[in-house]
């Protein structure tokens, strides 16, 4: 009896964290679809979960594209941002 709770558990836990995953694994998708309109030579998938929501959300917003640009350089930091860009 305790194997079959036990064994119904770990596949409560396997689906609720496969569900938890797909809406990252989208969000992955869909910065990495449209970041190379923004900023070059980035890889997506080397990005926090919330730089990845940051950058969504700044992607579609009202701003021009060049003050999109600017706010993405400042998530992503490093040589992409303007300090990294002064100093390095």
């Amino acid at each position: 009896m305790r194997r079959t709770v036990f064994a119904a558990l770990t596949l409560c836990f396997a689906a609720l964290s496969a569900q938890a995953k797909a809406p990252s694994d989208q969000l992955l998708a869909n910065v990495t679809r449209e970041l190379p309109n923004y900023v070059a030579n980035v890889d997506a998938s080397t990005l926090r979960r919330s730089q990845l929501a940051a950058i969504y959300s700044i992607m579609h917003d009202g701003h021009s594209e060049g003050e999109k640009r600017m706010m993405i350089r400042s998530v992503i930091g490093g040589r992409h941002s303007l300090r990294g860009l002064l100093f390095n």
